[in-house]
């Protein structure tokens, strides 16, 4: 185990500011270098497999309200990737269109990960894709709204998380009252471009409505129908699967609150006649310096009931953050609690966190910094992610996994920096995203507004 360091400082440093806009850097799509003042956007991404590279994406935003890119399928005749010859094959094209109020796609999920597969993050659960919810992966423009996202993967290479292909169109529409409705058509293509029909991709209309107001709260609902291009003989329920269980509504609730926030979700049959209701309370209790966010359900009543506590400091650092199971008394806090996660973090002398203990007092993950940012960060001695920067800058990063045969694979992203409104994305991940749209790294720890934000339903 490596030595731990004591706090001698209780100043954290906002070590996400590389994650903002104000960062850039990175090359063009030529290969020389492209530097602007605006917000760090994908340039390249090469995609690498023992070493080896599988394949590339190239990216352009040369066309008004348009960001496209094309996947490099093969080095071509030359053999080297990057290079005049490259073959290039379908891609991902997102469409927009000015908008005084435009707004992100609505969640897939209505709650965000909230128990089981059966809550709307179906298909993402399926593919152990990290995601705050959302199918999209087109980043938000300011100024524009979202209409049209595509992806069409031909040849030998297509990013797997992009899987065969999709298309979603969204038509946002503004209510009297002050809400807003929302509807994703989203179509998944099958081999030859083909519609597909195997769960869990199946294609549906989500229809998203929202009312409310910050006072009295807001009611979020989401109803799923077929896709029209789906002959008679594709039933109701099989499309609704996608949504979750053969559940075609779900209405939200989202009761904000100072010290106790809740979220109501109750989710609906083909009839009406069954309900499945579900909670999420997060609850801020200032003299532990806690949020607990704790889940329960009726019909039926949820088992192994679940709660996740972070813990902040009296300057609301984030100095732990474990996941307790209720036990067989189902009793929270009690002495049979299963404990998970990390009870402690570990910051050096300038604040900067260093590592995050798991329960055995190992460090689970690890990080390391470039002056105020974070450079890398280790997961179980294993480096997950590596962050690069020119003149202070976000130029590149590289995000490793294994494939299940246990080889490394790598995602490396070069940035550039000149796009005017395009918040900083990672392609084809869909990482949680902040009030402005940007990505945020789920393996760092969030601030206490930023998890509450995070939590809600819309």
């Amino acid at each position: 185990m490596r030595e731990k360091t004591e706090v001698k400082s209780l100043t954290l440093v906002v070590v996400l500011s590389i994650l903002i806009a104000g960062c850039g850097g990175g090359g063009g799509g030529d290969g020389q270098s492209a530097t602007g003042s605006y917000a760090p956007v994908p340039d390249t991404v090469t995609y690498r497999e023992g070493g080896d590279v599988k394949g590339m994406q190239v990216f352009d935003y040369s066309v008004s309200n348009v960001i496209r890119s094309r996947f490099v399928v093969d080095p071509g005749t030359d053999g080297r990737w990057g290079t005049g010859d490259d073959v290039r094959a379908g891609g991902l094209t997102c469409r927009y269109q000015p908008s005084k109020n435009p707004l992100p796609p609505a969640l897939l999920s209505v709650v965000q990960n909230m128990g089981t597969n059966g809550d709307g993050n179906f298909a993402l659960q399926q593919l152990d894709i990290e995601s705050d919810g959302r199918l999209s992966v087109c980043p938000r423009w300011k100024g524009k709204q979202l209409v049209r996202e595509e992806v069409l993967c031909k040849g030998a290479f297509c990013p797997a998380r992009y899987q065969l292909g999709y298309r979603m169109t969204i038509i946002q529409q503004a209510l009297e009252y002050g809400g807003w409705k929302q509807s994703q058509h989203v179509v998944f293509y099958g081999e030859n471009d083909q519609i597909t029909t195997a769960p869990p991709f199946l294609s549906h209309i989500q229809t998203t409505e929202l009312s409310g107001d910050s006072q009295a709260g807001f009611e979020f609902v989401v109803t799923v129908d077929p896709s029209p291009e789906y002959s008679d003989s594709v039933s109701l329920p099989n499309i609704a699967v996608y949504s979750g269980n053969g559940y075609q509504k779900k209405v939200a609730k989202w009761l904000p609150g100072d010290l106790e926030s809740r979220v109501i979700i109750d989710r609906y049959g083909d009839n009406d006649s069954y309900v499945d209701t579900r909670y999420r309370t997060l609850t801020w209790l200032p003299e532990k310096g806690e949020l607990q966010v704790s889940e329960a359900s009726q019909n039926p009543p949820a088992s192994n009931q679940l709660m996740k506590v972070y813990v902040f400091d009296g300057e609301e650092k984030p100095i732990g953050e474990i996941f307790l199971g209720a036990g067989n008394d189902e009793i929270w806090f009690s002495i049979d609690d299963v404990v998970e996660g990390f009870p402690e973090f570990v910051y050096d002398e300038n604040g900067q966190l260093l590592s995050m203990l798991d329960t055995q007092e190992n460090p689970e993950r690890e990080f390391t910094y470039d002056g105020d940012k974070v450079k890398s960060i280790h997961v179980r001695d294993r480096k997950r992610r590596e962050y690069q920067y020119s003149d202070a800058k976000l130029a590149k990063i590289s995000l490793f996994s294994r494939s299940v045969e246990r080889e490394e694979i790598e995602h490396q992203v070069l940035f550039r920096d000149d796009i005017s409104g395009v918040a900083t994305f990672i392609p084809d991940r869909r990482f949680p995203r902040d009030k402005e749209g940007v990505f945020l790294d789920p393996l760092f720890p969030q601030d206490r507004d930023q998890i509450i934000r995070l939590g809600r339903p819309f």
